[in-house]
């Protein structure tokens, strides 16, 4: 059996090396590619997939790690194409759309209320008036990118004049306004790492002194968390509410209660593997290779 992994860089990442020694461990072949060089040629009858000097993607399913970055058009036209890989019997991990609602932060706040989970108080707009009326009424923001990762373009505000400063920029440069009302925790959240229907692990991530931002590649330290009924039933309810096959939930501390922040359907688990000895590549290699043989 042959499985792909999709990237969004010629070079293999940490999570990808992982991945390919577990599936390795597995007798399982791996091919690392990136949608941007993927072509697919196609009439009414059959569909080819071509990576570049015209050698066909002979897999039996694909890991998703990454759509890419480019165009709105480039971005549309890969996910059409990741589509038809699954139309034309291709296994997609997380599946293309269940990924795609993922990487877009309003898309799985909406599933997520949707579904009846608690989420942060939430202002998405493109008005300047509103996304600076919503810095007054929560006082203390932070606004965040709809796309993104690592905590990058995540600012916190607490002053509604500098806040009409920012939101005044963004609205000239075409940028929807995604507002949340800041959550005081411990200075932590937790990160829970789901396979399938199961929790492989959690951690604690504690915020660098001085920071609020919880990223363990901005040099927050990872701690395991003692996995509880209520975090492993919500963390659970996340990842099925957005239909994935593996996810990393982001989970907040709001007086003694759970909100779900983000869900993440790549994540990297360098840090899980690290507080926990858990290794996330294993336990996906195995799920997967389920799915596929039954």
């Amino acid at each position: 059996m042959r499985i792909g992994i999709a990237m969004s860089r010629d070079r293999p990442n940490w999570p990808v090396r992982r991945l390919i020694r577990a599936f390795e461990a597995q007798s399982c072949e791996t091919v690392t590619f990136c949608l941007k060089d993927l072509s697919v040629h196609m009439d009414s009858e059959e569909m080819q997939f071509l990576l570049p000097r015209r050698k066909p993607l002979d897999v039996t399913g694909i890991i998703l790690r990454s759509i890419g970055g480019g165009s709105t058009d480039q971005i549309t036209s890969r996910i059409s194409v990741l589509e038809a890989l699954e139309f034309s019997g291709i296994r997609v991990f997380n599946r293309t759309y269940s990924h795609r609602r993922a990487k877009d932060k309003l898309a799985t706040l909406v599933w997520l209320a949707h579904h009846g989970l608690p989420i942060p108080r939430t202002t998405v707009t493109e008005r300047l008036a509103v996304a600076v009326a919503a810095t007054k009424r929560y006082e203390d923001i932070v606004s965040k990118p709809l796309r993104g990762s690592q905590g990058q373009g995540i600012f916190r505000l607490q002053n509604p004049d500098l806040a009409f400063r920012i939101f005044k920029i963004m609205q000239t440069a075409n940028q929807t306004m995604l507002i949340q009302e800041f959550i005081d925790t411990p200075g932590r959240d937790i990160r829970v790492f789901v396979v399938g229907s199961k929790v492989i692990g959690a951690m604690y991530r504690y915020a660098k002194p001085g920071e609020w931002k919880t990223n363990v590649s901005r040099g927050a330290k990872p701690k395991e968390c003692p996995l509880t009924t209520e975090l492993e039933q919500l963390a659970l309810k996340a990842s099925k509410a957005l239909e994935m096959d593996f996810a990393g939930i982001d989970i907040l501390e709001e007086d003694n209660q759970l909100v779900v922040s983000e869900v993440n359907s790549a994540p990297n688990w360098s840090g899980l593997q690290k507080a926990t000895g858990v290794d996330a590549a294993e336990e996906i290699a195995a799920y997967l290779l389920h799915e596929l043989k039954g």
